[in-house]
């Protein structure tokens, strides 16, 4: 999640990680306590990011010499898998959860000093997401009772 915060506040230096860390750590509590439970902040890898690891090891593949006798992997299959890797990289729709792209958004509030604005201004999804939860959790409640 720290990637993920540095990367929507456009910080590319390390200076600031222990601070960061520490600030999405008070806003999981800070969502978690709003909404009565522990939310799932999990962000998509990229698109993009699982393109070029799939690529990588494509061309790793290509470039390797094979241990046992068979044919190393000729262009034209190699050509086939990445066009297959394109195909399948924009079929990926990259959506952080809910939880997660509120973080982000707490995140940028408070490194930007108007944590205090954040509830305010963001009272309609931090409603959608208590109410998505208490649906989620009556509906478990109604299953097992």
């Amino acid at each position: 999640m720290l990637q993920a915060v540095k990367d929507y506040l456009k910080i590319t230096w390390d200076d600031e990680d222990a601070s960061l860390q520490t600030m999405i750590e008070r806003g999981k509590a800070y969502l978690n306590d709003l909404v009565g439970k522990e939310l799932e902040y999990g962000v998509v890898l990229p698109a993009d990011e699982w393109y070029e690891t799939e690529l990588a090891a494509i061309l790793t593949q290509l470039m390797e010499e094979p241990e046992e006798p068979e044919a190393p992997m000729t262009i034209a299959e190699a050509i086939d898998l990445i066009l297959a890797a394109e195909k399948q990289r924009d079929k990926q729709v990259v959506m952080p959860t809910p939880a997660a792209s509120l973080l982000l958004d707490y995140c940028r509030y408070v490194h930007n000093n108007a944590s205090e604005y954040f509830e305010e201004n963001f009272a309609r999804e931090l409603l959608r997401l208590q109410l998505q939860v208490g649906v989620s959790e009556l509906g478990v409640a109604e299953s097992s009772g």
